[in-house]
């Protein structure tokens, strides 16, 4: 892959950014109790192997960049399902007006 230095540099400065909310969503996941554990860490979960993903890509190291998507797809899936669940509500329990 070849990619422009101008958009290097851009998904270098993702990563970084994605580093940040990694550390940022690393407390609350570790603080959460085990009632509410999964939401914590799937927030923590998507910057952190962000990460490589845009380095892998920054950098054109394809089987990286793969391998990080195949990790990152069912993360990403189960937030969806699970930010779907939480809308439409628990079945028996009528959802607030």
């Amino acid at each position: 892959m070849d990619i422009p230095s101008a958009a290097r540099w851009l998904l270098l400065a993702a990563a970084a950014a994605q580093f940040v909310y990694a550390v940022r969503a690393l407390r609350p996941a570790l603080r959460s109790r085990p009632g509410e554990r999964v939401d914590p860490w799937l927030a923590f979960a998507d910057p952190a192997v962000g990460v490589p993903v845009s380095l892998a890509l920054a950098f054109g190291n394809l089987p990286a960049l793969l391998t990080g998507l195949a990790v990152l797809g069912p993360i990403l899936t189960w937030q969806l399902v699970r930010s779907v669940t939480a809308r439409r509500g628990k079945p028996g329990k009528p959802t607030p007006a």
